[in-house]
């Protein structure tokens, strides 16, 4: 399964490289960040390994944690949720 995040900016003082190194860790093997169009991360979840709401649940943390804009939108079987709702 896919899950998306819609970015309009990255967090100040951090980088793609750096978001990526953050979400891989907070999938802990139940997903990875597999790439992505400018403003979209594209993660792909391990079906087997990662219920999804809880991988949704686990990225909206991160995203709050290192202050993503607000505008920010994560995408789960194409249902979009604000990441501060």
């Amino acid at each position: 399964m896919d899950l998306y995040v819609h970015y309009t900016a990255l967090p100040d003082g951090m980088e793609l490289a750096d978001v990526v190194e953050g979400l891989n860790e907070v999938m802990d093997d139940g997903g990875w960040v597999c790439g992505g169009p400018e403003g979209r991360i594209d993660m792909e979840l391990e079906d087997e390994k990662m219920n999804p709401k809880v991988a949704q649940g686990a990225v909206k943390a991160y995203l709050q944690r290192v202050n993503f804009p607000k505008d920010t939108v994560i995408e789960l079987g194409g249902m979009k949720i604000n990441a501060y709702a």
